[in-house]
């Protein structure tokens, strides 16, 4: 009787762990490193999101306070600091008596890019499409080059209800990517210095180029695969047919 109350134990547990598993990240993700410079961005400016939301869901105001809500939370070790689009708003405006918020979208987001880079290292910006299927895009941009350093998009489950709370986690969810995903980036780039010095700087690209070929080469065979197994998947146009 003890084992079998052992058992029964057991496989609760079992349970709870999967079923709490598959309620801590929601949907499917997909992330791009676009550059090694991600590891020195220490300071981000949050972004106005792209958004047009439809009557279920947050409001812009509402996307972009779970944002900032989630950067901090995420930030448990103050590695980092945030600056909302809230208080860069502000600070513009007492700074330079020029209210963003009265401006045309265009001309608030070409005011942003043109000042951000004295607020933060990078800042974040989010992109919603919200037809059929939430995708959900966030970028993480140089605040002077204003090139992309990392992307994050996550499609959201088909029946999930478009609510706070599925926003929350998915802004959630990207900000812990974005961490374990500097520890990976970290790791890669002390393992290629390593490798420079060992092998030349010349040699050391020669290898480089032939091993990015071969990763390439796997690409167009997993693509192919991906697409032989759901035909109206278009490779390259990410997940908007699924």
């Amino acid at each position: 009787m003890k084992k079998i109350m052992q058992l029964l134990t057991v496989l609760c547990v079992m349970v709870m762990g999967t079923q709490f598993a598959f309620a801590w990240e929601v949907g499917s993700s997909k992330e791009t490193v676009y550059s090694y410079d991600m590891l020195n961005a220490k300071s981000f400016v949050i972004g106005n999101p792209q958004f047009s939301p439809n009557d279920e869901e947050p409001t812009v105001e509402e996307l972009t306070k779970m944002i900032y809500d989630q950067a901090v939370k995420a930030n448990k070790k103050q590695q980092f600091s945030y600056m909302s689009y809230q208080d860069f708003c502000r600070t513009v405006n007492q700074k330079e008596h020029i209210d963003i918020y009265r401006l045309g979208r265009h001309k608030a987001l070409e005011l942003f890019k043109e000042r951000v880079k004295d607020y933060g290292d990078a800042y974040i910006v989010c992109t919603v499409s919200n037809d059929t299927r939430l995708n959900v895009f966030f970028d993480v941009v140089d605040s002077k080059s204003h090139e992309v350093l990392y992307s994050y998009r996550k499609l959201a489950p088909k029946t999930a209800p478009r609510d706070e709370k599925l926003y929350t986690e998915i802004c959630r969810d990207f900000f812990n990517a974005y961490s374990d995903k500097l520890k990976v980036v970290a790791k890669e780039k002390k393992e290629e210095d390593e490798l420079i010095m060992k092998m030349g700087k010349e040699n050391y690209e020669k290898y480089k180029k032939e091993k990015l070929a071969k990763q390439k080469a796997q690409e167009i065979e997993e693509n192919d695969l991906d697409r032989y197994l759901r035909p109206d998947h278009r490779v390259g146009r990410g997940w908007g047919n699924e």
